[in-house]
């Protein structure tokens, strides 16, 4: 096999041609000396990738050029092609500003002293806007500290209930006075102007500061329960019914004092409510002794015992007419109770609402936050499709008999408030087209289905004809005259539906 040099040799003959020196060996075998030559050449590396020595690559290929034939550097660089410098726009020529006239500065000057005194106002109101809702911040913790006191949970704290010292001689009494304790509610013991009595007292801390709209004394509360015996009153009702009898039949008429019921006469600035332990019981008992004289063996004791009972034989007519004389006339009421923790219920219950008197006067002043603002009426209401009024409208169609769903939301599309409906019944001119107003309002599809909703009723509307897989319905003229009296008549016994 022919070395590498031999081959060299054959290639630089002077009878090769340059075409045949080029020319590679299909195969390369490597001889000990070029694995020599190999490993004396330099390593060339670099970081962005690998240099080709030209020289190289052609001394392993065995090519070797004429030097003679190689061109010089001048040759080379004059041989090499530029590309042509790219093309470069002109510069645009630069505007002259013209100068302004003085007018002109003076108009620029005057506009911007004018948008800087407009940001300064702006910067003004904002801090005056945020300095008042601060105000307001600080006058509503004020108000509401001021207002603890008189809240419902802390209202009862400071009520006293005063009673009389004669409403212990009764052994009922602990009933009351356990009723208090168990409600938390501060009581005291005192002697009264008026026997049997029961008043309230608000006492208020020291620190507490008024508010505006809130009117506390610390005198007594204007109401009083007064207790009063069965008898007592059974006598005042007979002494009423004869003074009564004797104004009917033609005399001069005289007004009748309220002292005739046990009612104090310095006591007008404070609404007095009478209260009647045993009245029931006592008339029953009151009967049967009645039944017993009669079939007592002696009648003359018996006559001198009726004459005695006659004063508080009151029937129940009179009674009925002696309570509306004293509510009319005289604003006291009449309370009748059968045991003593009943009227310990009572007591606390009155207590509890003399207590919380202020605060609610205070809050129903005020206005309601759920209407200040235009449009905040459909935010109230249960939740869905329609909330508010609107849902609340459409409620009170569907209450009637034989209304679905979709014949109430037939009416409330086309009338979407009360008002409008009525509206249109004044611009009606008779009774007849009234009552058949709402009659062709045609009910709307299923949105899902697409298919027109049913009434119950199939007197409720007439068929229009056929749509997709259910028929076109209407309201129909029995609803619309049953909604038009629901909505003009003024008697309240009017049967609407006639079916019923």
């Amino acid at each position: 096999m022919e070395t590498l040099q031999e081959r060299e040799k054959s290639r630089t003959s002077p009878g090769s041609s340059p075409r045949r020196s080029v020319r590679r060996a299909a195969t390369w075998e490597i001889s000990d000396s070029d694995n020599e030559e190999e490993t004396n050449e330099p390593k060339i590396e670099s970081q962005k990738g690998p240099i080709v020595n030209i020289e190289a690559a052609d001394h392993l290929l065995g090519v070797r050029e004429d030097p003679a034939q190689e061109p010089n550097v001048e040759e080379k660089a004059s041989n090499l092609v530029l590309p042509p410098p790219a093309a470069t726009t002109p510069s645009p020529t630069k505007r002259t500003r013209k100068k302004k006239s003085p007018e002109q500065v003076e108009a620029e000057l005057a506009q911007a002293e004018e948008k800087k005194r407009q940001r300064e106002l702006k910067r003004q109101e904002k801090a005056e806007k945020k300095e008042l809702e601060k105000v307001e911040r600080e006058k509503r913790k004020e108000t509401n500290l001021a207002l603890k006191p008189l809240r419902p949970d802390q209202c009862g704290k400071y009520m006293v209930v005063k009673l009389d010292a004669g409403l212990l001689e009764d052994g009922g009494s602990e009933d009351v006075l356990e009723a208090l304790r168990l409600a938390e509610y501060n009581y005291s013991i005192e002697p009264h102007s008026v026997p049997r009595s029961i008043t309230w007292k608000r006492e208020m801390p020291v620190n507490w500061t008024c508010i505006e709209g809130v009117d506390l004394k610390e005198e007594e509360e204007d109401q009083m329960l007064v207790l009063v015996e069965p008898k007592s009153f059974l006598s005042s009702v007979y002494a009423y019914a004869q003074a009564s009898d004797y104004y009917c039949a033609g005399n001069e008429m005289e007004e009748i004092p309220g002292s005739l019921f046990s009612i104090p006469a310095n006591s007008q600035d404070k609404k007095v409510t009478l209260v009647v332990m045993g009245l029931h019981e006592y008339r029953w008992c009151e009967k049967l002794s009645r039944q017993i004289q009669r079939q007592s063996l002696d009648p003359v004791e018996g006559h001198h015992s009726n004459r005695d009972q006659s004063a508080t034989r009151a029937t129940q007519r009179q009674i009925q007419e002696a309570l509306v004389f004293l509510q009319l006339y005289c604003n006291t009421e009449v309370l009748c109770l059968d045991t003593w923790k009943e009227l310990g219920q009572h007591v606390c219950a009155v207590t509890k609402s003399i207590a919380q008197r202020p605060f609610r006067k205070h809050w129903e002043a005020q206005t309601f936050s759920f209407c200040t603002s235009a449009g905040s009426w459909r935010g109230w209401g249960p939740r869905g499709e329609l909330t508010g009024l609107p849902l609340t409208w459409r409620r009170q169609i569907q209450q009637l008999n034989r209304v679905s769903p979709a014949m109430a939301a037939a009416v409330t599309t086309a009338y979407p408030s009360p008002q409008l409906l009525m509206q249109a019944y004044s611009a009606c001119g008779s009774d007849r087209e009234r009552t058949s107003l709402l009659s062709d309002l045609r009910i709307p599809h299923d949105s899902k289905t697409g298919v027109t909703q049913k009434a119950e009723d199939p007197r409720e509307g007439t068929d229009i004809g056929q749509e997709g897989p259910g028929r076109e319905r209407r309201v129909g003229p029995d609803l619309s005259r049953r909604i038009w009296l629901l909505m003009t008549t003024e008697n309240p016994e009017l049967v609407l539906d006639l079916n019923s």
